[in-house]
């Protein structure tokens, strides 16, 4: 299905960027993995091969998409799938955001993104069915405790995405929206007392009752990417086992 397409992922070094790396690999796909951690990309690729293309880049950073962009043009002269994953939960409530963690995170979850597209959008109006799929969040839609200034980013991807299909055509555009998700970035991974709470929570009150995991993330984002969508744009698809559906949601604090 995804034979000689080029992806490329951001974040793609862990978690859920991984996940969707491997799984358009396994369909014969080439991937270009973007992401900080150079101890990890250069372990995933000795483990899964050359078409597993490790590039150390910054997503909110400009210079660094366009030399990123820059790259694969001249070793691939294409580019078939952008998938904007790459992550930075500094979590907080309104009254205590810190400037820092506001800027790293609107840089990498908001202006990364959009500066991603313009820099690929060539690129990607000249493949077949050129797609790109933003990894946004629950919180987009969602009021919650703590999230400030993450959902608001993530919910501007979400309006970002949706103009793109007028603003950016020839290419489709859509958006995957995960619930609680395990991940290395995952809210309280290095605390087993919040993960608790949150294991606990979902089993308790999601309508699928379980916290999610990286494959239900990936596999979504494969569908989106495949021919199979390619009547499908401007799509904000929820993956979080129901959890939009419990509004007003009340989360331990």
């Amino acid at each position: 299905m995804n034979e000689e397409r080029i992806f490329l992922i951001t974040g793609a070094a862990s978690g859920i960027g991984l996940s969707i790396a491997e799984k358009a690999l396994e369909e014969g796909a080439t991937v270009v993995a973007a992401d900080l951690d150079e101890p990890a990309l250069k372990a995933n690729h000795e483990r899964l091969g050359d078409r597993y293309v490790a590039r150390a880049s910054d997503a909110g950073n400009v210079q660094a998409i366009e030399d990123l962009i820059g790259f694969i043009d001249r070793e691939f002269g294409r580019l078939d799938v952008l998938v904007n994953n790459a992550g930075a939960a500094l979590l907080s409530r309104v009254e205590d955001v810190v400037e820092d963690a506001y800027d790293t995170q609107m840089n990498v979850l908001l202006k990364g993104p959009i500066f991603l597209v313009k820099s690929a959008a060539r690129l990607l109006r000249a493949a077949p069915d050129g797609v790109v799929i933003n990894i946004a969040s629950a919180s987009a839609v969602l009021s919650m405790h703590n999230y400030c200034p993450y959902g608001i980013a993530k919910g501007a991807i979400v309006k970002f995405t949706e103009d793109c299909v007028i603003s950016v055509p020839g290419i489709r555009h859509n958006t995957v929206l995960p619930g609680f998700v395990e991940t290395p970035g995952f809210v309280g991974a290095n605390d087993e007392d919040v993960l608790a709470q949150i294991r606990a929570f979902a089993e308790a009150h999601n309508p699928v009752p379980r916290v999610g995991a990286v494959d239900d993330i990936s596999e979504a984002t494969m569908f989106l990417a495949s021919p199979k969508a390619s009547y499908i744009t401007g799509a904000k698809l929820l993956v979080d086992g129901g959890l939009s559906r419990l509004h007003p949601l009340t989360m331990p604090q």
